[in-house]
């Protein structure tokens, strides 16, 4: 994990603080997307981050602790790498665009992002729901105002979203974490001329 973005209420007071903690999330990042949570445990972690069990408590409670950390952390640092790249793109379908190719580019960094967020579910049926909410309520919103200004057709905004995201997940899942694949422009490309015009033939007139 090259960034991380702590919760307000969890940044480390000191420098080096803030260093032993973002050490045990890229641990826990790795441990779990490969082990899985039920099965890695708070040594695994701390063996994997090269700290001692103490240092890990003193930063977390639990392992439970640290995985709502991690998956959260990971959503709030991808929602602020979208916001930075979309600022200034007023077109709603370029703004589309260049939302896939950052979280691609997420993605490529953070291949275990799935395997985390499915595993949310079992691990904190809440924390797995906050998820989806946190990340979807100013997507929706977007979606909603381009549908007012005449951008895109009159269709349900969260109905979009979650399709959106449901194409996200399984290209995702497909190319980065089973092929590991380099995600292209002309991947992307095609996933916008399906956004844009569907799969009907429109007849020639």
């Amino acid at each position: 994990m090259s960034e991380y973005t702590f919760s307000q209420s969890s940044i480390p007071k000191t420098d080096r603080g803030t260093k032993t903690k973002l050490k045990l999330l890229m641990a826990a990042e790795e441990v779990f997307g490969e082990m899985g949570f039920f099965q890695a445990g708070i040594t695994d972690l701390t063996k994997k981050a090269k700290v001692s069990q103490g240092t890990f408590y003193t930063y977390f409670q639990s392992k439970e602790d640290i995985f709502r950390e991690l998956v959260m952390g990971m959503q709030k640092q991808l929602r602020m790498e979208i916001k930075i790249a979309t600022q200034g793109i007023k077109d709603r379908l370029e703004l589309e665009k260049k939302g896939f190719e950052v979280f691609f580019r997420f993605l490529n960094q953070h291949r275990y992002l799935f395997r985390l967020f499915r595993q949310a579910e079992f691990v904190d049926e809440q924390l797995h729901r906050n998820y989806f909410e946190t990340f979807t309520k100013g997507y929706i919103e977007g979606l909603t105002e381009a549908k007012e200004k005449g951008e895109i057709r009159e269709l349900d905004p969260e109905m979009l979203v979650y399709i959106f995201m449901g194409m996200t997940d399984y290209l995702g899942m497909k190319w980065v974490l089973w092929e590991n694949r380099e995600v292209t422009e002309d991947m992307v490309e095609e996933v916008m001329s399906f956004i844009k015009h569907g799969i009907a033939i429109t007849p020639n007139k």
